[in-house]
């Protein structure tokens, strides 16, 4: 692998707000970065120590590699866009590669990922919520994914309302995007944001995979940044680069995607599928923090028949209503949210998925 001369570039990292209060030394970190295959990477004991992070216990697997700090954990895995964020999973924009003998990671995720997973509170697009906007996806004609109990449309309309009952009882204005079982155009879902004083938008969807019956667990999307890929698929010069009314706030939808996504598996302890990234229809029109919830699986069995279950939805509204809490705590108040591991939960310790 070749690599190119090194460049120096500097970037501010803000120390987070709230309850923590990180060292001065790491508020301010020249980057020694060097290209490689035409990425812009910087050295990763670099990056941990910059997060206030060393090296950590070795793994049984050479190719992963943890950091660790008296506040955050780092695992990642040399070849994958694969990591380990403060207990759980996410996708980077490209893989963490070796080089030389030593370990890279791109300055791309650095600035999109890994600091704001860290340091919310340096992330300046989150301002005062005071709507939530939730989106029961599907409906109408429109049925969604199907288990053996019923459709997508009525279990997410379904956590929608208990969502709603939820945060009205804390004196949250929230709205939605349907009442009842009727189509709504994905563009008119967002838009209706703008009917409303600092909103926030959350769309509820279950997952399928049909042809993989043992897939299950939880995961939260957000809009990738502007020319960078989504998870799972290699980058796209064109589709990449294509700007849209999300590209504003994606640094606040992150944020609120990772929130999200600590307190669900915190509270429902739910198998981690990571906090990812995806230019859908209703996250491209929203110029407003967004993000998108795939809740479980409906072809799952076990948790097909969970989703079924009022009593399992209920817990999984408050779970849902919980985050959203969290984020507002955020915005409003500069507290900082919670992680899975405040809730009890073990960090999430696998790599599922090698690309």
């Amino acid at each position: 692998m070749m690599i190119c001369s090194s460049t120096r570039i500097f970037i501010i990292l803000f120390a987070i707000f709230g309850l923590i209060a990180f060292p001065a030394s790491s508020a301010r970190a020249a980057w020694k970065t060097t290209k490689i295959n035409e990425i812009t990477y910087v050295p990763l004991p670099d990056c941990a120590a910059a997060f206030s992070m060393a090296a950590a216990k070795p793994r049984k697997d050479k190719r992963e590699l943890a950091f660790a700090g008296e506040f955050h954990q780092l695992v990642v895995k040399t070849g994958t866009r694969e990591a380990i964020i403060d207990g759980v999973r996410h996708w980077f924009s490209f893989p963490v590669v070796t080089a030389s003998g030593k370990a890279f990671i791109s300055l791309a995720d650095i600035n999109a990922t890994l600091g704001p997973a860290m340091r919310p509170g340096s992330i300046r697009q989150i301002s005062k919520v005071k709507t939530i906007v939730l989106d029961p996806g599907h409906g109408g004609h429109d049925r969604g994914g199907r288990s053996a109990y019923g459709y997508e449309k009525d279990y997410t309309l379904d956590v929608v309302n208990r969502v709603r009952k939820i945060l009205e009882k804390k004196k949250v204005k929230v709205v939605q995007s349907r009442l009842s079982d009727f189509f709504v155009d994905l563009s008119e879902r967002p838009a209706m944001t703008s009917n409303y004083k600092d909103p926030i938008f959350v769309s509820i969807h279950f997952n399928s995979a049909g042809w993989k019956p043992s897939a299950n667990g939880i995961e939260v999307y957000a809009l990738p940044p502007l020319g960078l890929p989504t998870t799972g698929k290699a980058p796209d010069p064109i589709l990449d680069r294509r700007k849209c009314d999300g590209n504003a706030m994606e640094p606040a939808s992150f944020v609120l995607a990772n929130t999200m996504h600590h307190t669900l598996l915190g509270k429902t302890g739910g198998f981690d599928r990571g906090v990812k990234r995806a230019r859908y229809a209703v996250l491209r029109h929203c110029d407003v923090p967004s993000i998108l919830i795939e809740c479980a699986f409906l072809t799952n069995p076990q948790e097909g028949k969970n989703i079924h279950s009022t009593a399992w939805r209920e817990k999984f509204s408050q779970s849902v209503a919980e985050g959203i809490l969290a984020y507002m705590a955020l915005a409003n108040e500069k507290q900082l949210p919670p992680r899975a591991w405040n809730y009890k939960r073990d960090s999430t310790d696998e790599f599922v998925w090698e690309e």
